[in-house]
């Protein structure tokens, strides 16, 4: 019986040895594939505005604004100023590239005369778009000065454009009160 329990242990040990050297030799996740599968994941952005391929681009999950503007080329008449090539992205994100004039004297970009009302360009009708204006066209904007520009610019790079206008009271110092005085001087985009 003694010897009988021997071999049994024995063939326990030569069990566990063989599982550990298939173990060893033969991994069964590789952290290689592991990180070739975040590197396959994608976001998907929406472009328009002054670029020469406007439409749907699909880029990696860590791209940034720069990354769109270079897939859908900037046309001569791109307002850079008002972009922030290092703005993170996000998957569903709209992207307008402001021009800096439409021909028509309608400007869609900053305002070249600092003294102009918003709305108004050379008698034409138009809203400060607050996902692309600079400081000195928000500050247009009554009940904007420059820090509360600033800081719509600061909350849109952190946290992307805004949808609606309505949005523009998540920034810090704009209650519904500062909001009735400029709603009808705000858009979004076209």
């Amino acid at each position: 019986m003694e010897k009988k329990l021997r071999l049994l242990w024995w063939g326990i040990l030569g069990v566990l040895l063989v599982l550990a050297a298939v173990k060893l030799f033969l991994p069964v996740n590789s952290p290689v594939e592991v990180n070739q599968a975040e590197e396959n994941r994608e976001i998907v952005v929406y472009i328009s505005g002054a670029v020469v391929h406007p439409g749907l681009l699909h880029l990696s999950l860590n791209a940034r604004l720069d990354d769109a503007l270079q897939a859908a080329e900037l046309t001569a008449e791109a307002d850079l100023e008002v972009l922030n090539p290092a703005q993170k992205l996000k998957d569903g994100q709209k992207i307008i590239v402001a021009s800096k004039s439409t021909g028509t004297g309608q400007l869609t970009g900053k305002t070249e005369n600092s003294a102009a009302q918003p709305g108004t360009t050379g008698g034409l009708s138009t809203k400060v778009n607050i996902n692309t204006a600079g400081i000195n066209e928000l500050d247009t904007i009554p009940g904007i000065g420059p820090a509360l520009a600033q800081r719509i610019i600061d909350y849109r790079t952190e946290n992307g454009w805004f949808s609606a206008p309505e949005e523009i009271q998540n920034v810090s110092g704009i209650g519904s009160k500062t909001y009735e005085k400029m709603e009808k001087y705000i858009s979004v985009g076209s």
